[in-house]
């Protein structure tokens, strides 16, 4: 019946990819755990890795969300470090250069030029 339940790596395997683990999901993982337990879920389990993957990519969603209602014009280096941390627990591994850590480094990078050169 473990078999039934998502291994720990695959579901790391996910979050590397972008892949979202909705709440359903963790939710119906939890309850396949404790059906196989009788008690409940596992301590560090699969149910609790993708509750902590879920956790983790809508915390980065939120960020994204909050940082990219800002006008371009007004975000900064702190904005872009904020995203590439929230980014980074989502994904399990630093962003890459197509990364939206990296669009927002970027946008921020020439905002503080700007914002220099008017001085």
């Amino acid at each position: 019946m473990e078999s039934e339940l998502p291994a720990k790596e695959q579901l790391a395997a996910r979050a590397t990819e972008g892949l979202p683990i909705s709440q359903p999901e963790a939710s119906a993982i939890a309850a396949a755990e404790s059906d196989m337990t009788g008690r409940g879920p596992i301590k560090g389990g699969p149910a609790a890795a993708a509750q902590s993957q879920h956790d983790r990519q809508q915390n980065f969603f939120a960020v994204a969300g909050e940082v990219g209602r800002k006008p371009p014009e007004e975000m900064t280096k702190e904005d872009a470090a904020k995203v590439q941390h929230f980014e980074a627990r989502a994904l399990g591994h630093p962003p890459g250069k197509d990364s939206l850590a990296a669009q927002v480094q970027h946008i921020a990078d020439k905002n503080a030029q700007t914002q220099h050169a008017d001085k």
